[in-house]
């Protein structure tokens, strides 16, 4: 890889402190309102002793409940976080006097809290949430209050924190339809589309969303591939092209804006002005590229008019659920509670790691104890890759919020210091999870101004040593207990993950009286398992090496177009199983050797000439509504599986696929 350069220690820290979204200014002040109230109510019922436990638990708890999901999935998650919570505190209080029983309960929070990342990244952050309530009640819990006390402290936290859901069910119906709109935002990439679809799955949509939701998909995938054919016509075409495309976004967002706003009118004039002239300018050409260019400006047109209509007739007409893939917990467990997980793994190493590390909270209570675990609990991840990163990012983030506390203790007196405490705790809750770098800083500020011991020198310059010793540690663990290490061919991952699809859909397009569930649950598992390995792959190009930005964009539309390709196959399996279908066939030969096709061009690293998908739909004779979609699944099946194609071609040309192939 001499061509490649390896980015430096500042280089890394640049890319890994990158947001990941905007910063939230209003759950923030909401979180920090939340706390007061709390506080002053604890102090108002006498219940001094709990006071902090009010405070820190009423905190996690507005997050759990200001989480960017449907209602209707908020609220079973944050009874979930309740139970959870209550069980956390009264373990703390069970083991305060016992070492056996202490170290019996942590054991189980870790393995188990950590664990839940075999079922997807946001069921695993929910159970790291869950992790560090109970990590606040180790260091809270003492012997002042019995145990149903400290269960009557986390009521009095979860009913102050369930005030936000008030506004929430206020303007459920709002939040719901800025969920619907999503793809008609041009901002929105594929992967927030997919990832908007999987948290309305099972929500209950009247048929009108329930379309205009499926159709924004589409656009979606079509903007992306008419970003592809612009970069492929001659230069005298693009002007008038990039022309329709900007028109074709702001139709969109007002169709988005429609959507959210409950408005019926969308005006198309100006997209059936422009089709003509699209037409008109490439009418002699022999260039595939022009003419591809054209069917993009014309179906584009066609899903906006569409929508357009929709909007129009307003009509309600039956309740619907965007299907997913439903695969048991036994099947999950089956395919995932093993050492071959590298989740698995990472939960032996981070149990055996917080339960030592918290064995010396309990039996120290020692401040300097409690920063060290915490260094652990920040820092310590999957692999040895993402625990050096978290190294370099936290300790960078730390050292830089020790240097601003000793600034900002030399200039200020006392009493504005625990103010200012209260400031970087607002903007902890702001800049978290999307600012991870900032949110570190201020918290670890906070801490240092209200957790002094000796001047503010001393206890900056303690927490930092302290957390150093925390990284340390977890870097030991990530490196000497069942080390996961990521060492990838990026191309050739890729032709894994396709690969995975490719059996996927051989097991599912089939004729039913052949289909089987375990083989498809086997078949999505795979991808699962391809597609989070080609995550970390891009994760490791993006983090390491310099001047592969372009690249790495390439990378990513081709992971978000796999992983629709995967979930449109699992909803289609969903109604193979739920419905009752008859006389439905289809033969999947043509798209298999369209896959087939794809995997040999990334192999060589070539381009050829695209395979045509001029394909049926099936015949369901069914008329039911949710049969028919089952036609319809098929139709995105084969849009998704040229989107690819286009993609891969387009890669090719541009060399792509003969780089990083050992990217160690």
């Amino acid at each position: 890889m001499s061509f490649m350069h390896k980015k430096t220690i500042f280089g890394r820290l640049k890319v890994l402190s990158r947001p990941t979204g905007k910063p939230q200014w209003a759950q923030a002040v909401r979180a920090i309102v939340l706390m007061l109230l709390a506080a002053l109510i604890a102090k108002l019922l006498g219940l001094d002793n709990g006071i902090q436990a009010i405070m820190f638990t009423t905190l996690i708890a507005t997050m759990m409940m200001d989480i960017s999901l449907p209602l209707k999935k908020v609220m079973p998650l944050a009874v979930i976080g309740f139970i959870m919570t209550i069980l956390a505190f009264t373990s703390a209080s069970l083991g305060i006097d016992s070492v056996p029983i202490f170290i019996f309960f942590t054991v189980i929070w870790s393995f188990f809290a950590l664990s839940t990342y075999i079922f997807g990244e946001s069921v695993g952050f929910f159970g790291f949430i869950i992790f560090a309530m109970y990590f606040i009640a180790v260091i809270v819990v003492n012997n002042k209050s019995t145990t149903p006390e400290w269960v009557l402290y986390t009521v009095i936290a979860f009913l102050i924190a369930s005030l936000l859901l008030i506004p929430r069910i206020w303007n459920r119906k709002k939040e719901l339809r800025k969920m619907v709109a999503v793809g008609f935002n041009p901002q929105s990439s594929l992967k927030t589309v997919l990832a908007t679809r999987q948290a309305l799955s099972g929500i209950s949509l009247n048929s009108t969303y329930y379309e205009l939701f499926r159709l924004g998909s589409y656009l979606t995938g079509f903007r992306g591939y008419g970003k592809l054919l612009i970069n492929r016509i001659s230069s005298k075409y693009q002007e008038k092209f990039e022309e329709y495309l900007q028109i074709t976004d702001e139709t969109s967002l007002q169709i988005a804006e429609s959507i959210i706003k409950e408005e019926t009118q969308v005006n198309l004039d100006i997209i059936d002005e422009q089709l003509p002239g699209i037409e008109n300018g490439v009418k002699d050409s022999k260039d595939e590229n022009l003419n591809a260019f054209v069917n993009f400006a014309y179906n584009t047109a066609d899903v906006l008019k569409k929508s357009a209509e929709l909007l129009a007739d307003k009509v309600s007409g039956d309740k619907l659920k965007i299907s997913t893939s439903k695969t048991s917990l036994r099947d999950v467990l089956k395919a995932n509670f093993n050492l071959k997980n590298m989740y698995i793994r990472h939960a032996l190493r981070f149990t055996l790691a917080m339960t030592i590390g918290l064995l010396l909270v309990h039996l120290t209570h020692d401040r300097d104890a409690i920063w060290v675990t915490m260094g652990i609990l920040i820092i310590i991840k999957p692999d040895i890759t993402s625990t050096v990163n978290n190294m370099i990012l936290r300790l960078f983030f730390n050292l830089l919020a020790i240097i601003i506390a000793i600034i900002l203790g030399f200039i200020f007196p006392h009493q504005i210091l625990l103010w200012l405490a209260l400031v970087m705790l607002f903007f902890f809750r702001a800049f978290f999870p999307t600012y991870m770098g900032l949110s570190v800083m201020a918290l670890t500020i906070f801490v240092v101004f209200i957790w002094p011991t000796g001047t503010v020198f001393e206890n900056a310059l303690a927490r930092i040593i302290d957390i150093t010793l925390g990284a340390v540690i977890a870097f030991i663990c990530a490196y000497a207990i069942l080390p996961s290490r990521v060492s990838v061919d990026l191309p050739g991952q890729v032709i894994k993950t396709i690969k995975a699809n490719q059996e996927y859909l051989k097991r599912v397009l089939i004729d039913p009286e052949l289909y089987n569930h375990d083989k498809a649950v086997e078949g999505i598992n795979k991808c699962l398992l391809e597609e989070n390995n080609l995550e970390a792959a891009i994760k490791k190009l993006q983090d390491f090496f310099t001047d592969v930005s372009e690249d790495v964009i390439i990378y990513q539309d081709l992971a978000a177009a796999n992983h629709k390709l995967s979930a449109d196959i699992s909803a289609l399996a969903t109604l193979i199983e739920n419905e009752s279908i008859n006389n439905f066939y289809f033969d999947n030969k043509s798209l298999i050797g369209v896959l087939e096709n794809i995997k040999e061009i990334i192999e060589k690293g070539s381009s050829s000439m695209p395979v045509s998908l001029n394909i049926k739909s099936p015949v369901v004779k069914d008329e039911s509504y949710i049969v028919k979609n089952l036609a319809q699944y098929v139709d995105w099946i084969v849009s998704d599986i040229d989107l690819i194609q286009e993609m891969v071609n387009s890669a090719a040309l541009k060399g792509v696929f003969k780089k990083y192939r050992d990217l160690s």
